[in-house]
């Protein structure tokens, strides 16, 4: 990226108060469309801002061409829907610093690239998972019980403090140093937290539940932890290098790809959860299973309805056979 589009971004990020997943978003769009045109965006602006200036009109706009010429090229090298979202991303970016675009002729997107539904077949199985769980580190052996078992998205995994874990098992002990409770908890084999989390995505605060199994992986890995305090996160690990590790797991495993992603990834687990907890005999309900993973109600269900964790969690545990990985 230019450096002199850093300050443009920041701009961005600061008037609009994005959240740090959501500015690299505007950063790789950015750096699509710079290389694109081969000029920094702070020149692209200048450009669009004399034309207007000089009163061009729009369809004579060196920035109407470089839109429609790089709206093809988005539909020739990716697939559709990251195509939409760079686009937009670089349409919101010349609209927040008041660049006027006007209509653009339609695009049909029958021949861009779509990719091939992925369907119950292609889900990462408990053996698959199983298999994972075998050859992974102490840290992603917890994780993956854990995002199988709750299905939690990553970001909402790598959020979670040693805190929430002490507030989601607090029916089991009465205490809050985290040695201490580790050491209440380690022999208990029917241990389901009830986690409170927030949807990021969503901004919806929501419970789910993790496995007695996945329960006892996380407790394993956090005995062998140094000096914890309650606001470290309950997973020492950052975004690049679980992507990093699901992706050599699933290398190792000879796993390939589901349509253009890995067949082994974070959100495999996620709709491994989502599909295992349905399709089980007396599974739950799809509006149980948007409860559990933080899917957003409409606003007047969200302002008079809320879940009974404890309910949910009766039901969850009546089901827990299905994405228990060890009984298979």
């Amino acid at each position: 990226m230019y450096k002199r589009d850093e300050k443009l971004l920041d701009d961005l990020s600061k008037s609009r108060n994005l959240s740090s997943k959501t500015r690299q978003g505007y950063l790789n769009a950015i750096n699509v469309y710079v290389l694109f045109n081969k000029k920094s965006f702070r020149d692209l602006l200048n450009e669009a801002e004399r034309e207007e200036e000089s009163g061009i009109r729009w369809k004579k706009r060196k920035l109407k061409q470089r839109l429609i010429d790089f709206r093809i090229y988005l539909q020739e090298k990716y697939l559709v829907s990251t195509a939409k979202v760079y686009f937009q991303r670089i349409i919101s970016l010349y609209n927040h610093f008041e660049i006027e675009i006007h209509k653009l002729p339609p695009l049909s997107t029958k021949s861009g690239n779509i990719p091939k539904p992925i369907t119950f077949e292609d889900l990462p199985t408990k053996e698959i998972i199983k298999n994972a769980v075998e050859i992974a580190n102490p840290i992603m052996k917890s994780i993956i019980l854990f995002m199988s078992s709750s299905g939690c998205a990553r970001r909402e995994t790598l959020n979670l403090t040693i805190q929430d874990f002490i507030d989601a098992t607090q029916e089991y002990h009465n205490k809050n140093n985290i040695k201490d409770i580790l050491n209440d908890l380690k022999d208990k084999d029917d241990l389901i937290p009830i986690f409170r989390i927030r949807r990021q995505k969503t901004n919806k605060f929501y419970f789910t539940f993790c496995s007695p199994e996945a329960s006892k992986e996380i407790i394993n890995y956090l005995f062998n932890q140094n000096d914890l305090k309650n606001t470290d996160k309950l997973f020492d690990i950052n975004l690049y290098y679980l992507n990093k590790y699901f992706m050599e797991i699933n290398d190792k495993l000879n796993l390939g790809k589901v349509g253009p992603y890995n067949k082994f990834r974070s959100h495999m687990l996620r709709k491994f959860h989502a599909s295992t907890l349905y399709n089980t005999q007396n599974g739950l309900s799809l509006e149980e299973i948007d409860a559990l993973q933080g899917r957003k109600k409409d606003s007047t269900h969200s302002s008079y309805f809320m879940e009974n964790p404890y309910k949910l969690k009766k039901k969850y545990q009546d089901s827990l056979d299905a994405i228990i990985i060890s009984k298979i």
